[in-house]
């Protein structure tokens, strides 16, 4: 074997995977600098416009992919969990129950978080998201990774309320996610603000008061199957709010007024709900 030729080769060999490993580096670093050069470019845009951003930017990531929600049967669990009589199979997707004795609501932050706690299979993967006074239900969608996932024209789960603010009953379904294809490049924060920027969506001393990171779908399930997209949630002037597709940037949907999707906060809503339970007393 000609031992020197082969060194050769080793050396060659080396020297060429250095070589890639340093350009893919520089090309990282040159991307990095695109993406900061491009955000100082959109907040120069909005300082000029008088456009400020109140909320908290979601954390910047590179790469984000879709997700698939997969309808898991969880009556054996909820049975076990509240007792077969309390129970109500409504169809594949949803169960129904009824409460024995109505739970009492005092303080609305502890005690609907002790509620969850000790009656919903699952709880900690649910997240509050709106309250309706008027038809006493509070609704909650599931997470992803800590990020709201929300279904066609449905909520996950809707605890229902008397007139006395006592939770008597409750909807839930569960789905099990699961990433969906190959992870692509992800819109930065700033760069989803500019799309509506450059619609003229948003304008001179407008206010970016909301915007948040979450998976939606927007067409009817399959069957037990939906696909959900990361999605931006920008909401303007605490007035309306947009979807911004967080791949390809596109619009997907504007909301419109933000009551229907937001509902009350969660701190006014604690708020609410103990006025009217002092007020009953």
């Amino acid at each position: 074997m000609d031992w020197s030729r082969t060194k050769t080769i080793f050396i060659v060999t080396f020297l060429l995977l250095n070589t890639f490993l340093i350009y893919q580096l520089i090309e990282k670093r040159n991307e990095g600098d695109i993406n900061v050069r491009a955000q100082a470019t959109v907040k120069e845009r909005l300082a000029d416009m008088n456009i400020t951003v109140t909320e908290e930017l979601p954390e910047d990531k590179s790469e984000i992919s879709h997700i698939v929600g997969q309808t898991v049967d969880i009556s054996e669990e909820v049975i076990n969990k509240a007792g077969e009589e309390q129970v109500t199979v409504l169809n594949n997707r949803f169960i129904e129950v009824t409460l024995e004795d109505p739970y009492k609501i005092t303080d609305p932050e502890r005690d609907v978080e002790n509620f969850l706690r000790d009656h919903v299979v699952h709880a900690e993967e649910y997240s509050y998201t709106s309250w309706n006074q008027d038809e006493g239900q509070m609704f909650f969608n599931q997470t992803f990774q800590e990020h709201i996932v929300v279904t066609y024209a449905e909520n996950q789960l809707v605890l229902f309320f008397n007139e006395d603010q006592e939770i008597v009953s409750y909807i839930q379904s569960y789905l099990e996610f699961n990433e969906e294809g190959k992870e692509k490049d992800m819109l930065a924060p700033y760069k989803a603000i500019e799309v509506l920027l450059n619609e003229a969506i948003i304008s001179f001393n407008d206010e970016i008061s909301q915007i948040e990171l979450g998976y939606y779908s927007l067409f009817s399930p399959e069957g037990d199957v939906q696909v959900f997209a990361p999605m931006y949630q920008i909401q303007v002037n605490e007035e309306s709010s947009y979807l911004v597709h967080a791949i390809d940037g596109s619009i997907q949907e504007s909301i419109g007024d933000t009551d229907n999707i937001e509902g009350i906060q969660e701190e006014n809503t604690a708020e609410e709900m103990t006025e009217e339970t002092s007020s009953e007393g």
